[in-house]
């Protein structure tokens, strides 16, 4: 029995152990957002782990073997669970269907969940793993292009609803602005927060049920040592290009420089990086389109000569692949001089930058290794590849439409919402200074001024306007037109996909339409609305009134 520790008298007690605020809510949030996270990229790679398996199934890998091989790949999400079934049988000798039931009872993602069940139910069936696996995949292609679609239908569905919600926040903007002027309110702060306050919540709301409904699809594989030769240049240059744009938006900004020219200034920063990334986008996706030909070519051809991967990339056509030519020619420059085939084919997936490419790579040469078949190896790899990168330029397509009418539709909010401030502000100018000009002007009664006696026919009217809380105003427009610019990146990024560096893109196009409408908005309202031409109006009134 162990020894009770006894405390001496006098000893001050421990302090309780020390508890954030609202540790267990913002730990349950996270789980949240995990899950959510989780979910939405279980679908493709559901489809990567399902086409390891039935490789690894092809190549006559024991049950043992296929899931020791599949618990063992961390870039897979769902090979966490297939570890569990391993740990299940190894330590706690569960058998294979037994562990997977329990471990499907513990899962949260239905997709994963209905696969795990079913596997467990072949083996209690007696069917084959390979005969299992080689069906499982059908069908898993066929929930995940189902998945893709229903996505994409509900993408189109909501980018329209998210523009129309954003043009409404917009307008509740400019009905506020039209108050303000109207009815001159004491508590001017009061009135701005509700405005920001709506179209802050319509942009969170929109963007939130963007991301829920777009199908998640990583273009790049996010490897921290090696990258394309794209992604390089972009990771080497926003270490100084970002903080140098932080610092010159804050220097222009205590120096009370004009909101439209730090706009253009940070677009024009910023844009080098999303070029760049732009074009290391439509590279991947090129690279994408050229490797599903390529890994099967390279597995008929070792299957049929039964030669090694660097005699059977001398045989291929190379030439027919119009983006990974120059690739595929180094791999086999570098394994022709004897040099290590696992540096040369990571050095390959890191050039390509492309997930797909990585993923599907691995899987080849691990189950090739096992002693498995390369032609139906590479022709299952092959069909899993082309699915995805047919859905990706469906996605794509729709994608593009979607910015297409985000670009002009940014343009029309903030054009609205800038245009009506400058006329409201020549407006109250003009109308100050012609007020000024009749307070001047003696009344032909002599007994009261002419300002006093237009002020009596109006009912006060004209006053309002040379109330206008100019420098509050020019405050609120900028603060507004920031985050309907931020929403407007953000939901173009979730929409269009690729690595973060598609910010850059969309910050850079977005910052330097907004700058540009800030700067050209009050030349277009000084072509129709001259505040001259209302002073020459006042004008008149004098040489009519004397």
């Amino acid at each position: 029995m162990p020894e009770e520790k006894i405390t001496p008298p006098g000893t001050p007690e421990a302090p309780p152990a020390i508890s954030l605020p609202f540790a267990s809510h913002i730990k349950n949030l996270r789980e949240k957002l995990s899950g959510v996270q989780e979910n939405k990229k279980m679908g493709a790679d559901l489809l990567f782990m399902t086409t390891y398996l039935a490789s690894l199934a092809i190549s006559d890998a024991t049950r043992p073997e296929i899931f020791s091989y599949a618990a063992n790949r961390p870039e897979y999400i769902s090979s966490k669970y297939i570890a569990k079934v391993d740990m299940f049988v190894k330590k706690w000798n569960y058998s294979y269907s037994e562990s997977m039931m329990i471990v499907a009872g513990r899962t949260q993602n239905d997709i994963l969940r209905s696969m795990l069940n079913r596997y467990a139910n072949a083996i209690d069936s007696g069917i084959p793993d390979e005969n299992f696996l080689t069906n499982e995949l059908s069908t898993v292609r066929n929930v995940y292009r189902n998945q893709l679609e229903q996505g994409m239908s509900m993408l189109q569905k909501w980018g329209d609803a998210y523009i129309a919600m954003l043009l409404s926040g917009t307008v509740i903007a400019v009905i506020i602005m039209i108050s303000v002027v109207i009815y001159a309110p004491t508590d001017l702060q009061s009135s701005f927060d509700m405005s920001y306050a709506v179209i802050l919540a319509i942009s969170v709301f929109g963007i939130v049920l963007m991301y829920t409904s777009v199908p998640d699809d990583p273009k790049s594989h996010g490897l921290p040592d090696r990258m394309s030769k794209e992604q390089g240049t972009i990771h080497a240059m926003e270490r100084i290009v970002v903080p140098l744009t932080v610092a010159i938006v804050v220097i222009l900004a205590v120096l009370g420089v004009s909101a439209g020219l730090i706009f253009i200034f940070t677009g024009i920063l910023i844009a080098p990086l999303g070029i760049i990334g732009f074009i290391d986008d439509q590279n991947i996706t090129l690279r994408d389109n050229d490797f599903s030909v390529f890994i099967k070519s390279l597995g008929a051809v070792m299957g049929g000569q039964g030669t090694t991967a660097v005699y059977a990339l001398g045989s291929i056509d190379r030439k027919s692949l119009s983006v990974l030519e120059p690739m595929v020619n180094s791999v086999y420059s570098k394994l022709n001089l004897g040099l290590d085939e696992k540096q040369c084919w990571d050095k390959f997936v890191g050039e390509s930058g492309s997930n797909l490419i990585y993923k599907y790579l691995n899987i080849y040469r691990d189950t090739v290794a096992l002693g498995g078949p390369p032609e139906p190896i590479g022709k299952l790899i092959s069909s899993s590849m082309l699915e995805q990168t047919l859905l990706r330029e469906k996605k794509d397509m729709l994608a593009r439409g979607f910015i297409v009418l985000l670009v002009p539709m940014h343009i029309a909010m903030t054009g609205i919402f800038v245009v009506l401030y400058q006329i409201l502000l020549v407006l109250t100018g003009s109308v100050s200074s012609m007020m000024t000009q009749f307070q001047q002007m003696p009344s032909a009664s002599g007994g009261q001024s002419a300002g006093a006696s237009l002020g009596s026919a109006f009912g006060g009217g004209m006053s309002l306007f040379t109330k206008f809380p100019a420098a509050a105003m020019q405050t609120y427009v900028v603060i507004t037109l920031t985050v309907l610019t931020l929403s407007n990146i953000i939901a173009a990024r979730i929409v269009s996909g690729g690595d973060r560096y598609m910010y850059y893109f969309y910050a850079a196009i977005f910052c330097t339409l907004t700058g540009l409408v800030l700067l050209v908005a009050p030349m277009v309202v000084g072509l129709f609305f001259s505040a001259q031409a209302l002073a020459n109006i006042g004008g008149g009134l004098n040489g009519t009134g004397t």
